[in-house]
């Protein structure tokens, strides 16, 4: 016979161009998330040069070095955060190009390897931000089901299809291009 059901026990089904609008916009909080951690490297950046500088005219070179070595490995983390933003520009792009020419099933998998990926880079910067990117996978496994696919187990050092080389390139060239600009060492 019939049974009842609470609400809470009631899984409400939303249909897939929901769940991408869900997904987009989830990407655009955890990339606006990161443009602000990129600010936050740049501006202690900026500090650390203008210790080094300092430490330099008061003759200490120790400190200098210091600093420098500190500065490196900042720039290092700006690098991939700035990489990792540019890559979900190009994610959060395409996902909204798909939905709207209906072709996701071609290019789900591409993307989640690419959000697979900046989840890794961006864990030693904002762990929580890595932790946003696997749910917004997990949705997209859901989607995939959805759609008929069956998401492949990625393991450790995925194998990167043509249309996410594609895109890593694409955001690597704006990386570059970026971090050129952001991070222009001055002459001392």
């Amino acid at each position: 016979m019939w049974k009842l059901l609470k609400k809470k026990d009631v899984k409400v089904i939303q249909p897939l161009s929901k769940k991408i609008d869900e997904a987009v916009s989830r990407l655009e909080v955890v990339r606006a998330r990161l443009n602000n951690r990129v600010k936050v490297l740049e501006a202690r950046g900026r500090e650390i040069f203008e210790a080094i500088v300092k430490a330099q005219i008061e003759r200490d070179a120790d400190r200098a070095v210091l600093y420098a070595n500190e500065l490196s490995e900042l720039r290092k983390m700006l690098r991939k955060a700035i990489h990792s933003e540019s890559s979900l520009e190009g994610v959060i792009h395409r996902l909204q190009t798909v939905k709207d020419f209906d072709e996701l099933s071609d290019v789900l998998s591409p993307l989640k390897e690419i959000l697979i990926r900046v989840s890794g880079d961006v864990r030693g910067v904002a762990p929580e931000l890595s932790d946003n990117l696997r749910s917004i996978t997990d949705t997209f496994d859901e989607v995939s089901v959805e759609l008929g696919m069956f998401p492949e187990m990625i393991q450790a050092g995925p194998s990167v299809s043509e249309e996410a080389e594609k895109i890593l390139a694409e955001a690597s060239a704006i990386a570059a291009e970026r971090a050129r600009t952001k991070v222009s060492e001055p002459e001392i």
